[in-house]
């Protein structure tokens, strides 16, 4: 039987290729009136993560001196290593995206069980109501068109190491793709190459 607190809980059932950083990035709808993405995505992480500030990190936004930000990256360590958590939302646009940025796998690995990321993953997913996601080595999801499922799902795997698709996208996807974790919140379904 293992142990909740042991070493092995970091087990780690895949390897994601990535050299220079893991990214985590979700498509959000927005909705009027509803809080800033970067403040609930970090409401998550402390809740969830126990992540907390880095002061050693370099803190971004880009704004309108008015209304959300349209970018904003704020430094964070989890477990001990470097995260930010980015979001970024556009002028009157029905979409936004919150990136989770990275060291690189061999990194995440010996300090982030596999277990507790895509739960984190899902739990934002979920609040955000994602409607799809990617797993990358540094790219963002950007702002997919939602409309057209068979031609996004095609090019969200075409770019990316993984991709987070509701399951009625899996047939959208290139033949022999095969689930390889289902998200049980946001009921996104994770696909890895």
């Amino acid at each position: 039987m293992r142990s909740e607190s042991g070493p092995d809980q970091l087990d780690w059932r895949c390897c994601l290729p990535t050299s220079d950083e893991t990214t985590v990035s979700l498509s959000c709808p927005l909705e009027q009136g509803q809080p800033w993405l970067a403040g609930r995505a970090l409401d998550i992480l402390r809740q969830w993560a126990g992540v907390r500030s880095d002061p050693a990190g370099d803190r971004y936004v880009v704004g309108r001196r008015r209304g959300p930000p349209l970018i904003l990256g704020e430094p964070l360590l989890w477990n001990g290593l470097p995260l930010v958590v980015e979001a970024c939302e556009i002028e009157a646009g029905a979409a936004g995206e919150v990136t989770l940025r990275l060291p690189p796998w061999t990194e995440i690995a010996s300090k982030i069980p596999e277990r507790q990321l895509w739960e984190i993953t899902d739990r934002l997913a979920d609040e955000f109501s994602s409607s799809c996601g990617v797993v990358s080595d540094g790219r963002a999801v950007g702002y997919p068109e939602l409309t057209a499922p068979q031609m996004t799902a095609l090019r969200l795997q075409r770019l990316h190491l993984g991709v987070l698709v509701p399951p009625d996208w899996l047939a959208h996807l290139r033949p022999g793709s095969t689930p390889y974790l289902r998200l049980p919140r946001s009921q996104l379904v994770l696909v890895l190459e």
